[in-house]
């Protein structure tokens, strides 16, 4: 099956008119419409009624291009990736991080990383965990530490470790005198979100990843104010305009001004993931790996992938 023919019946079906889309794509019309003749006769099934106007998609057009549609996106990029595959630079690697790890061992892993490969070329990258995908992708990181799951095609991740979250208060506020928190007692306060993106469930909704972790316990904040990022969102902490939530490895922020209490029960975390393209053969991310596994090794951090265990 043509590709450019897949595009072309794509096209037609959203505008709904041959001639318009000849015009876009920059083709003679009858070069389209017979593009879109040949397709049906490989698929043996009429997809356009032209008797409409504007045209109709027959019910096993609209079948095809209910399902062509989702995968064409994902066909092309698949073209693209293979095109790419292998070329990227051996002597430099790019690594794409969320702010939040920048504060807990990433530091370390560089670090150890650079006394691996001394004559590596490391490169490193604020990228958000949801625009790691794209940037895989395009080529503009190699690899890169989030913290949200991914679903994409062609994104292989690998899980490294939970980190618990901690509530951030102002060390004036009444609340930061207890030694725990929870949900309940949080949830009339100001919470400060600042997750540029949010999270998608696998039920395909998406919600902002703090507020998720009130309704997962049927809980909504009353009051609630977006800030661009987590360091923002920690100044107006400790400025005393509300509370946040954040990873533990931030608590050495504004700790004169900012208490960091631990929920009860303790078990709220906040994944760390790996992220790659699928099948990625660059020899540099194995010595990543390893660099990872000495960190966590000197810090007694238990590592339970395999994969990490077995480095």
């Amino acid at each position: 099956m043509d590709l450019s023919h897949l595009n072309t019946f794509i096209h037609v079906a959203k505008t709904g008119n041959i001639s318009q889309s000849a015009k876009m794509l920059g083709v003679p019309q009858p070069t389209l419409s017979r593009h879109i003749t040949q397709l049906e006769h490989t698929l043996g099934q009429k997809l356009i009624d032209r008797q409409h106007r504007p045209i109709k998609l027959t019910p096993a057009g609209n079948f095809f291009y209910q399902h062509a549609k989702k995968n064409l996106h994902e066909l092309t990029e698949l073209i693209t990736l293979t095109k790419n595959f292998g070329k990227s630079t051996p002597n430099t690697l790019n690594i794409g991080f969320v702010a939040s790890i920048l504060y807990g061992l990433l530091p370390d892993v560089i670090s150890e990383l650079r006394t691996r490969l001394p004559h590596l070329d490391i490169r490193l990258i604020e990228v958000s965990s949801d625009e790691q995908t794209h940037a895989l992708k395009t080529g503009e990181i190699d690899v890169g530490f989030g913290r949200f799951l991914s679903s994409q095609a062609f994104i292989q991740q690998l899980f490294l470790r939970h980190e618990q979250l901690v509530v951030a208060l102002p060390t004036q506020h009444q609340l930061a005198k207890n030694h725990s928190m929870t949900f309940e007692a949080l949830s009339n306060e100001m919470l400060i979100l600042y997750h540029r993106t949010p999270m998608l469930l696998s039920t395909g909704q998406t919600f902002d990843p703090l507020l998720h972790l009130f309704y997962e316990r049927h809980l909504t904040p009353k009051h609630t104010q977006k800030v661009r990022d987590i360091q923002v969102a920690l100044g107006l902490v400790s400025a005393g305009e509300g509370i946040t939530i954040v990873p533990m490895s931030l608590k050495g922020i504004h700790q004169d001004k900012i208490t960091y209490l631990p929920f009860s029960p303790n078990d709220i975390t906040s994944s760390i993931y790996l992220n790659t393209l699928s099948g990625d053969q660059n020899p540099n991310i194995l010595a990543l790996l390893k660099s990872i596994h000495t960190i966590y090794e000197q810090k007694n951090i238990t590592q339970t992938n395999p994969l990490l265990q077995n480095l």
